[in-house]
């Protein structure tokens, strides 16, 4: 009788048991501050790894496409490619690895504006070249830790890029 009653109670504290030791899925959340001259100028928080969607990179871009032309001569042909490069403000932050622990991530920044556009090439095939000036960085590996906050070398002194990876299930 006693192992009757008893039996039941094991196997739903066993349930009870597993359930608590099982982890909840993996979801980072990463929020991202950009700073130029100690000002904010680009804020934003997303989700880039979770157990439906799997990794999702972080994009914030706010600009312009700059058309121009290419010339390219090849004997007595002479080919015509129209263009464009951006020009404005991108972050890009792509996950690599990540897991409940830490992420690995590839960080690319971009701030730039407009300067002009210029011809270069022999006289009977000239090319435009867009001219911008400002930031611009691509592919920093960054490694941070679940709850930790880093600063992501931008090599421009005007520039701090201030990431903070999280549990996005608290």
């Amino acid at each position: 009788m006693f192992t009757k009653i008893l039996g039941p109670i094991l196997v739903a504290s066993a349930m009870i048991t597993c359930a608590h030791a099982q982890t909840l899925p993996v979801r980072q959340q990463l929020d991202t501050t950009l700073f130029k001259d100690g000002h904010q100028i680009a804020v934003g928080t997303s989700i880039i790894a979770d157990e439906i969607n799997g990794k999702a990179p972080f994009v914030v871009s706010s600009g312009t496409h700059v058309g121009y032309g290419t010339c390219t001569k090849v004997g007595d042909t002479t080919s015509l490619k129209s263009e464009s490069v951006f020009v404005g403000r991108a972050i890009l932050i792509s996950p690599v690895v990540v897991d409940a622990t830490k992420a690995k991530l590839s960080v690319s920044v971009q701030d730039t504006e407009f300067v002009g556009k210029h011809e270069a090439g022999p006289s009977d095939c000239r090319s435009e070249i867009v001219d911008s000036k400002g930031l611009k960085v691509a592919d920093i590996n960054v490694d941070i830790a679940d709850g930790q906050t880093v600063e992501v070398p931008l090599g421009d002194i005007h520039y701090r890029l201030v990431l903070k990876l999280h549990d996005g299930n608290l």
